[in-house]
């Protein structure tokens, strides 16, 4: 018997254990810019975590981006939710729009919401982060994505504030490219973690999909995902 017994716990130690997440959607569209479809689109990096936790599972994930682009000029996405059938669709906008013309950025997302609701699909917002030069932007866009997603009763990935708490706890992982704007790998690998944490759950310390990134650098940034996610929704 302690045989039998040791024998199983080294086959427990051996076999790699597998993350408990909750299923969440399985037909996902990102709507955006340059901010999603960067380093090879920040969905296909999330598509990578969702095959490694699900590989039996299949799953739908497509982008509708335009360069530069704000969320009042996407009126292309209703022939997008007329041609397939959504379960979540993620609204990003310009990364000023929310700061330098609010209202439109808002008209905009109550449309498109509406629209969304209307196929039977539910709209996430994408709160995005500050320019590097401009670490005050964060609260304003805060401010801004959690105001609108209250008025169309909508979720937040809060992309921004993991963006916000590297840059503070880690300088030498640089998360923007040198324009200090767009993201780097390491920032589109840390926007996808914040999305599969907010639309799976569960912890993702032990996913092995790294985007390439040096295994500590891949396994911190998931980390603060995680933390981010988890301190977000349980905040007063």
């Amino acid at each position: 018997m302690r045989i039998k017994s040791l024998a199983a716990f080294i086959l427990l130690l051996i076999l790699p254990s597998t993350p408990a997440f909750a299923t969440g959607p399985d037909r996902i569209l990102f709507i955006g810019n340059s901010y999603t479809y960067y380093n090879n689109s920040l969905h296909n990096h999330y598509r990578q975590m969702v095959r490694e936790a699900f590989p039996d599972k299949p799953h739908h994930v497509r982008i509708n981006t335009i360069s530069g682009g704000k969320l009042s000029e996407h009126d292309g996405l209703k022939y997008l939710l007329a041609a397939d059938d959504w379960d979540v669709v993620i609204l990003q906008g310009h990364s000023l729009g929310p700061i330098e013309n609010f209202d439109g950025f808002r008209e905009a997302a109550i449309r498109h919401a509406e629209d969304i609701r209307s196929d039977g699909a539910r709209p996430l917002m994408f709160m995005t982060w500050a320019r590097t030069h401009k670490p005050e932007m964060t609260a304003v866009l805060r401010e801004a994505y959690e105001s609108v997603a209250a008025e169309i009763d909508a979720e937040v990935s809060p992309v921004g504030l993991a963006f916000e708490t590297v840059t503070r706890q880690r300088p030498d992982i640089s998360l923007r490219i040198a324009d200090r704007s767009h993201p780097s790998l390491a920032g589109t690998y840390l926007a996808a973690s914040v999305f599969f944490v907010r639309l799976h759950g569960g912890s993702i310390a032990d996913l092995e999909y790294t985007a390439g990134l040096p295994n500590d650098t891949a396994a911190y940034l998931r980390r603060i995902a995680e933390q981010t996610v988890n301190d977000y929704d349980t905040q007063d």
